[in-house]
């Protein structure tokens, strides 16, 4: 099984989200996306330290949604804007969500982008509750 977690950048959320699930999930793929990435860049560095506390597996640099990427069996956005804008570059897919609304909850996942440590700290552990719930979904299918 594969799975993408879109953000805009791919440098903050997507990625804290793809080290989370690569711990939950160690049997599926697990990447993350931006939609407006700069390919190839760094995750931000209160994220890369998160990631080293918690002993997690690293995410990769940011890389940008592709076409290729609409193969994944889910992909899950961390908002509602996210989603739309995939739906408008590539018509409306029944494999993505917000991941708030695939465990049926509603809301966007706040971005720390140029925030503090804590502000990072915050999302992570919202993302790492949201991603024991996805996975409990996931494994009832």
């Amino acid at each position: 099984m594969r799975i993408i977690f879109v953000c805009t950048g791919n440098t903050c959320r997507s990625p804290l989200a793809e080290s989370i699930a690569k711990n939950e999930l160690d049997e599926c793929v697990i990447e993350s996306r931006g939609l407006f990435a700069m390919d190839g860049s760094p995750i931000s560095k209160n994220s890369q330290e998160i990631i080293a506390e918690k002993s997690l597996p690293e995410s990769s640099t940011a890389k940008s949604f592709s076409t290729d990427d609409l193969a994944a069996d889910y992909i899950f956005t961390m908002t509602e804007t996210h989603k739309h804008s995939l739906f408008n570059q590539y018509g409306k897919q029944k494999n993505i969500y917000t991941i708030k609304e695939f465990i049926g909850e509603k809301g966007d996942i706040s971005d720390p982008f140029g925030g503090n440590k804590s502000d990072y700290e915050a999302i992570f552990e919202e993302l790492s509750f949201l991603i024991v719930k996805v996975k409990q979904k996931i494994m009832e299918t």
